[in-house]
């Protein structure tokens, strides 16, 4: 039985090992901060939504953007009515009727100039290496919007929605998170057919190495 034990064991000390070392992580959660924090373009002052003073009806009915809309604060610091009109993503300034058109290159990166400088952060993203015109999810125009992905020296990579100025980012950090995620509930390989039989096999394993190691000291006893 001994003999046995051991066999076992050394078939699962690789799996224990990383288990306890990634748990260990997800407890400490070191830079999880980093990793994960929220960028937005720093508001000058508090909106005063008083101010918008064309209705969602109206926009709707002037043909500028399909319901439902969505009020909120443009980077520039308008009330805006974000939407979609004929699919394609709109954004609509409550005060005047005139519809934003998209930010330039220049602004996108003014706009993730202003968010990294109130980043606790800042200094781990570096200097940008390189950009490349890219698409972003925005939950206010409910569509894929034209963005500006930004990379640099840090390791980050920076997404600037150009509609909504929405700012999302991540990097290897972020890579290395989700990587012992992975390792930590034996995802090893990308076929998930293959990680549940991992899964499957190691269950009674663990329970073999448990009830040997169990029978083994009370034996002795």
């Amino acid at each position: 039985m001994r003999r046995f034990h051991r066999m076992i064991g050394l078939t699962l000390v690789l799996p224990l090992l990383l288990w306890v070392f990634t748990g260990l992580l997800f407890h400490v959660k070191h830079r999880y901060g980093e990793a994960y924090e929220a960028l937005a373009v720093p508001r000058a002052v508090e909106p005063d939504w008083s101010l918008a003073r064309i209705s969602p009806a109206q926009v709707i009915d002037r043909g500028l953007a399909e319901a439902p809309l969505v009020l909120d604060v443009h980077p520039s610091g308008r009330l805006v009515y974000y939407g979609e009109l004929g699919g394609a993503p709109v954004a609509v300034d409550a005060v005047s009727g005139a519809t934003l058109d998209t930010a330039t290159p220049q602004e996108a990166r003014a706009w993730v100039a202003a968010a990294l400088a109130k980043s606790p952060n800042a200094q781990r993203y570096g200097s940008e290496i390189g950009s490349e015109p890219s698409k972003a999810s925005s939950a206010r125009t409910r569509s894929e919007n034209p963005a500006l992905t930004l990379r640099f020296s840090g390791a980050k990579t920076v997404r600037v929605d150009l509609i909504t100025g929405e700012i999302t980012q991540t990097g290897a950090l972020n890579d290395f998170i989700d990587a012992t995620y992975r390792v930590h509930y034996l995802q090893w390989t990308p076929w998930s057919w293959l990680n549940i039989a991992l899964v499957l096999a190691s269950i009674p394993l663990v329970l073999v190495l448990a009830a040997t190691g169990m029978r083994m000291a009370f034996a002795r006893r």
